[in-house]
């Protein structure tokens, strides 16, 4: 059995107190010492964060990029969108799955797109790499360069009626931020993930934040530098007190 991983929070959360159990080869925090239904009450009453940098994201770019994610999800990138039924635009994201040659499911993921012809697949943790060989194979000899950035993106997300207060004290300029920021659309980028604008928090690390939260409740996906992720948890913690 190969060691467990650990995401840059482990140690946050062994200190305070979490009840750890291994997900996707990752030792993970289950609940706290309040337990799991204050913790569920939280996210319904006001709010709550969680440590989800132990999914994997997966960059798709270059001529043909668009064209290998049409054939590989289950969702049509060209009639996606709203009650009209419109195309993945830049700066929207889609929920879908990829499928072996025989139907059955490889892994759920979110698709962004981050510009034209360039892409990040959001997948579930310790499938980075068996989403990006799957795609690899099925691109044949074109351009597409496929990445994964597996323990290479920061992930976490802060979900619950309270979410939008709390991020707006801690991003630069909140306003512009939430400006259309519709259900599964997303705003920012960084590194190997740009898009035309820039998001960033107060302290200007850049930031990715998508409204494509998995709770049912209102709420955003941040996605940073590996390397700021503690100081974005730590960041979200004194907001929210």
């Amino acid at each position: 059995m190969a060691t467990p991983k650990k995401t840059m929070l482990h140690g946050w959360h062994v200190e305070n107190g979490a009840n750890m159990a291994l997900f996707g080869n990752y030792d993970m925090p289950l609940w706290y010492k309040t337990g799991a239904k204050a913790e569920h009450l939280a996210v319904v009453q006001t709010a709550g964060v969680f440590d989800t940098s132990h999914m994997a994201a997966v960059l798709v770019k270059g001529e043909g990029a668009r064209t290998l994610l049409q054939y590989c999800l289950s969702k049509d990138l060209d009639s996606c969108l709203g009650k009209g039924k419109t195309g993945l635009v830049d700066g929207r994201c889609v929920y879908g799955v990829f499928l072996n040659t025989d139907g059955t499911v490889i892994d759920d993921a979110i698709v962004y797109q981050l510009q034209a012809e360039s892409f990040m697949v959001v997948v579930n943790a310790g499938m980075g790499g068996e989403i990006a060989a799957h795609l690899v194979k099925n691109a044949g000899e074109g351009a597409v360069i496929v990445v994964d950035m597996t323990d290479r993106v920061g992930k976490m997300d802060i979900q619950g009626p309270d979410s939008a207060r709390i991020m707006k004290k801690i991003l630069k300029d909140p306003a512009t931020v939430f400006e259309d920021l519709v259900y599964f659309s997303f705003k920012g980028g960084f590194g190997d993930l740009q898009t035309s604008n820039r998001v960033e928090l107060a302290d200007g690390t850049p930031v990715l934040i998508s409204r494509t939260g998995y709770t049912g409740e209102f709420g955003f996906e941040l996605f940073v530098p590996i390397a700021s992720l503690v100081a974005l948890w730590s960041m979200l913690l004194r907001a929210g007190s």
